[in-house]
């Protein structure tokens, strides 16, 4: 079985400070915490079903989280590099670049903790004419079929498709190994293929900045009976009441 796993590094957002009205981005890069669980279903699903598990990045290349992703168990893993990637560039990138392979399943984070914007596995199934399935807490293969338990938040749903198929999980789907230092030291050993991948962006981010809210800094003194009052009063006015 052919298993890709698609990545994403961005900025630690745990680290992102606001300075002023910008926001500090020169912060250490990191997997993006969903891909984390996509990486650590794609080495549970080759563990249980046999086959081969290839992890796909574009954008941001560093080194050091793609060897965590290979300490994780990915076999190999395929870096596209490019400049400013946005979501339909990157999955046009990842869709030239996978095809190839014939994989049978594609597993992706749900969002990004960075643009969050969650339709990059709905993007790359329609470049590749796969059927998607998102919001994936459980994944159960049968043969030439997948069985899906989808957390939809209020209810939860199952679904059942054919493969080859996209697949996007939430936290929930499991919890991500942390490689051990033998495997973090193997991990050098494994290939990484680069890619270099020109294509202009179809968007390009012009600003990032923090939304800044600007207090009042009313201050009302007197009795706490006149003090409540105005407080009501103000309110009032300013349509909160």
């Amino acid at each position: 079985m052919n298993i890709v796993t698609c990545f994403k590094i961005v900025p630690d957002d745990t680290l992102i400070k606001i300075v002023g009205d910008k926001l500090d981005l020169n912060v250490p890069p990191k997997i993006s915490t969903y891909d984390k669980n996509a990486i650590e279903e794609a080495v549970r699903i080759k563990e249980k079903y046999g086959g081969k598990a290839i992890g796909v990045t574009a954008g941001n290349t560093d080194r050091k989280s793609i060897r965590e992703a290979l300490a994780m168990g990915l076999d190999e893993v395929i870096a596209i590099n490019m400049k400013e990637p946005d979501v339909m560039t990157t999955a046009e990138a990842i869709a030239e670049t996978i095809s190839p392979i014939k994989p049978d399943i594609i597993l992706t984070g749900e969002s990004t903790t960075d643009s969050s914007t969650s339709v990059f596995s709905s993007y790359l199934a329609s470049l590749l004419n796969y059927p998607v399935v998102t919001y994936a807490k459980s994944i159960t293969i049968e043969g030439n079929k997948v069985r899906v338990e989808r957390n939809l938040t209020t209810f939860q749903e199952i679904v059942e498709t054919d493969l080859p198929a996209i697949i996007s999980v939430v936290g929930e789907i499991n919890t991500p190994r942390i490689p051990s230092v033998k495997q973090i030291l193997e991990s050098s050993k494994k290939p990484v293929k680069n890619i270099d991948y020109n294509k202009q962006p179809k968007v390009k981010i012009v600003n990032v900045s923090p939304y800044v809210i600007t207090r009042k800094k009313i201050i009302i003194e007197g009795k706490m009976e006149e003090a409540v009052d105005k407080l009501l009063n103000y309110l009032s006015q300013e349509g909160v009441l």
